[in-house]
């Protein structure tokens, strides 16, 4: 992707020679990505592997309801959790679930994206009576939660974990339109909106938190200062 998305955004944030989890890795694009440009070791995570396009280190089939992918959370440098949590039943269920398994972890940053239901066209809509699901985009039928910046950093916060960076993301124009260079422009105008207001005019919410330190790691701690007085 060559234009402003979470899977880009993600990609520039991950380091060299990093250890990912890609929760939700659909056809493998990310960590195909990761693998090749930043020599990452990427275990892939998904409810099929019919839908896996590139090769990766590992993949494991889960379904995210009910299950997390078997690997050593202490070990792991990234989580990528983009354009999953909507799609799950209970997200608050999953992230303290996600919080008791990285707890210890004290390098590991995970990063999740969603999509904004209150996103300007979404309240145009509103307005005007209009709340229809489609296929694609933040009223994908398949999508069971629904979110705005707001209730976002309240499902985060309240599963014990501290926000480290929100950014707004723009409308895929990209994607959407077939001319480049009215792409670009609309890109921009977005980008520039979203700086005024990023509740209004993101289409997609982009953040990078990390777990606060479980009671166990900080009596650990403790004890090794005291150790070496």
């Amino acid at each position: 992707v060559d234009f402003k998305s979470p899977h880009s955004e993600a990609i520039k944030r991950i380091k060299q020679n990093s250890f990912v989890l890609d929760i939700g890795c659909n056809d493998g694009t990310v960590a195909n990505e990761l693998i090749k440009k930043k020599n990452c070791k990427v275990i892939g995570a998904d409810q099929e592997i019919k839908n896996l396009k590139y090769e990766i280190t590992q993949f494991q089939k889960i379904d995210l309801d009910n299950s997390f992918p078997d690997i050593k959370y202490d070990e792991v440098d990234y989580i990528l959790i983009l354009d999953v949590i909507e799609h799950i039943k209970d997200p608050e269920s999953f992230m303290s679930k996600l919080y008791q398994k990285v707890s210890d972890n004290e390098k590991v940053e995970i990063i999740i994206s969603t999509g904004n239901i209150s996103f300007i066209i979404i309240r145009l809509m509103l307005l005007f009576g209009f709340f229809n699901y489609g296929k694609r985009g933040i009223l994908d039928r398949t999508h069971t939660r629904l979110f705005t910046f707001n209730s976002m950093r309240s499902l985060i916060k309240g599963s014990n974990f501290k926000i480290k960076e929100v950014l707004g993301i723009p409308c895929p124009f990209p994607i959407v339109l077939k001319s480049k260079s009215i792409s670009k422009i609309l890109l921009n105008i977005n980008s520039c909106l979203i700086f005024l207001s990023k509740s209004i005019f993101s289409y997609q919410m982009f953040l990078t938190i990390k777990p606060y330190a479980s009671l166990e790691l900080i009596l650990k701690k403790a004890q090794k200062r005291f150790n070496k007085k």
